[in-house]
């Protein structure tokens, strides 16, 4: 794959700077013709990871780093997010609709979205390189 596919964008994690990451992520795709409708699902999951990213992965303060990786491979957006934060696998929390109405939980929306948004989600952690490395991926 080229570079031309492919970009990548380094910040410090924190809330402050999501609108820095969104616009990357909607520029590189939109760049590469994905329309305005697949850029705003594409959003969506961005402030959803980015923002878990900032709030949560780095309890105890020190150097708070998020990796956001752009590729495109044929007509497929691919989306990773990594960090160096504690291990956590968004993927294991339960969904958070039942069939029972008074059943559902609270919080857990967020990443049910990401699920329903893209085609595919991988969570996985780099033992040597101590990263969280979730790899998202929707078709054009």
């Amino acid at each position: 794959m080229s570079d031309m596919n492919r970009s990548s964008l380094h910040v410090s994690a924190e809330v402050e700077k999501l609108n820095q990451v969104s616009d990357f992520v909607k520029d590189f795709f939109a760049g590469k013709g994905f329309d305005a409708k697949f850029c705003n699902q594409l959003d969506i999951v961005v402030e959803e990871i980015y923002v878990n990213i900032a709030s949560y992965a780095y309890p105890d303060g020190g150097q708070k780093d998020a990796y956001v990786d752009c590729e495109v491979d044929n007509d497929q957006a691919i989306l990773i997010f990594r960090d160096h934060g504690i291990p956590y696998n968004p993927l294991m929390k339960e969904d958070p609709v039942t069939d029972d109405p008074y059943g559902m939980t609270i919080g857990g929306y967020g990443i049910f979205m990401v699920k329903k948004i893209m085609d595919e989600v991988i969570y996985e952690y780099d033992e040597s390189t101590k990263e969280n490395i979730l790899t998202m991926r929707k078709n054009k």
